[in-house]
């Protein structure tokens, strides 16, 4: 019975990271699509949605950090059960991880 209650809490944070992660493009596409059309018009307008995009991306970093915690203490909870693994475990990923190609590319010329 528990581990169906924790099994769903798993879910729904993972649904929210969904729609996080959807809003969070969608908005950047607008600032980039904004920032393209003021680019030779007003450069007040560019940093302004460049201060705004910058912002976005810590805010989602921070909510997306928050839930991957979530999602492993719900885990670590529902192994204290019975020992029983709820869903798929976390990977432990390096937090550089996603920018490798980019360092290797930069540092390799």
């Amino acid at each position: 019975m528990r581990e169906e209650i924790i099994r769903g809490l798993i879910h729904d944070e993972n649904e929210m990271t969904n729609h996080r992660m959807n809003w969070f493009l969608i908005l950047q596409g607008f600032l980039f699509a904004g920032i393209a059309f003021a680019w030779e018009k007003s450069i007040g307008l560019v940093i302004v949605f460049s201060g705004v995009g910058i912002l976005s991306s810590l805010s989602v970093g921070l909510l997306l950090h928050l839930g991957i915690d979530a999602i492993k203490n719900l885990q670590r909870e529902a192994s204290e059960i019975k020992g029983k693994v709820v869903g798929k475990k976390a990977e432990e990923v390096s937090k550089f991880v996603h920018f490798e190609p980019v360092i290797n590319f930069v540092f390799e010329a």
